[in-house]
């Protein structure tokens, strides 16, 4: 996908990933940027020299992925995210189970969370036996994002002038259980011949810190705040896309933004069958989802904790509640 075919397209700031590590100044003043200016940026690890090399990994999650979404779907049902876990940390969503991104439409994707928690032993967990012959590399590949992790939240508590005790980083301790889960997606190729515009995933902040996405195929858009246009998000080899979520957003008072995003067909192109794949970090349990500007608040007086804010958020992803929908939704009272 590139500029010649008059897409519209975001312009994102680029994050080197080893520049990160090493503590460059100038790559924590790019992330400070880009959280107040787009919420979403590229990760850049072409250079990356971790013990697992990020781009292994990938390819190797692709694989694993395809396979998954292969087996039966009567196999996959055994393993329904509503059935087996109540925060939908673990198991198997079939398409049209969501609201879709149009409306009278249903979601036109599969998608299968596994959870941090089971996959680094912090948890039992049901699961198909083919997860059993990849749990090194599911291990691998959580604990590089967890690493990278901490140094994007390093870079970005300094500007909050936050205390010590209650760093963004202090609600993500990596020794610690937390609902963090990585999401496998598979959207459904358009019928033959079909031109017809999709939009398979409603629009949506996500509900956690952040969210690392790995696709090589276009159709995620965003909607930047104040712009009337959704934008396509380029697709870039050896480079994630990171965008912050609603956690961010609260805690920073606005500070910091969380984008509006959506997945959706090329105009006049279709939709091809499409994978992609997540590591969504989530605050732990009992976070406080407002502004920490102030302190630590209690958990009284209407102050939703993240797990509280995660039960909400499905609830109107999947239709059951219009209770607070556009705030829960998209972290904020806007139309979409």
């Amino acid at each position: 996908m590139s500029s010649e075919n008059s897409l519209p397209l975001a312009n994102l700031k680029t994050i080197h990933l080893e520049d990160l590590r090493r503590g460059s100044i100038g790559e924590k003043e790019k992330i400070f940027a880009a959280a107040q200016d787009d919420g979403i940026f590229y990760l850049d690890f072409t250079e990356d020299h971790g013990e697992h090399r990020i781009s292994d990994l990938i390819q190797n999650i692709y694989s694993l992925s395809q396979s998954l979404f292969d087996l039966d779907l009567d196999e996959k049902m055994q393993y329904d995210v509503d059935q087996i876990s109540k925060l939908k940390l673990n198991g198997y969503k079939p398409i049209s189970r969501n609201i879709g991104g149009i409306k009278g439409q249903r979601d036109g994707f599969e998608s299968y969370a596994i959870p941090r928690n089971g996959i680094l032993g912090f948890n039992p967990f049901i699961h198909p036996r083919l997860l059993d012959n990849h749990i090194h590399l599911l291990q691998n590949f959580l604990l590089t994002c967890i690493g990278i992790s901490q140094n994007i939240f390093e870079a970005l508590s300094s500007p909050l002038s936050l205390p010590t005790s209650h760093s963004l980083d202090k609600f993500h301790r990596p020794d610690a259980p937390a609902p963090d889960i990585l999401r496998l997606l598979k959207y459904a190729a358009s019928s033959k011949g079909d031109q017809e515009f999709r939009v398979p995933q409603t629009p949506h902040t996500d509900l956690g810190s952040l969210t690392m996405l790995f696709a090589d195929s276009p159709g995620l858009q965003i909607k930047p705040d104040g712009c009337d246009d959704w934008l396509y998000i380029e697709p870039k080899e050896n480079h994630a896309v990171i965008n912050l979520g609603d956690a961010m957003s609260l805690w920073s008072g606005g500070r910091y933004r969380s984008v509006l995003h959506r997945v959706a067909s090329l105009p006049g192109v279709g939709m091809g069958e499409r994978y992609s794949f997540a590591f969504l970090m989530r605050p732990e349990n009992l976070a406080p989802m407002v502004s920490l500007a102030d302190g630590l608040p209690g958990l009284d007086g209407g102050v939703l904790t993240s797990e509280e804010w995660i039960r909400a958020k499905f609830g109107v992803l999947r239709g059951e509640t219009e209770k607070n929908r556009t705030h829960i939704l998209t972290g904020r009272e806007i139309a979409i």
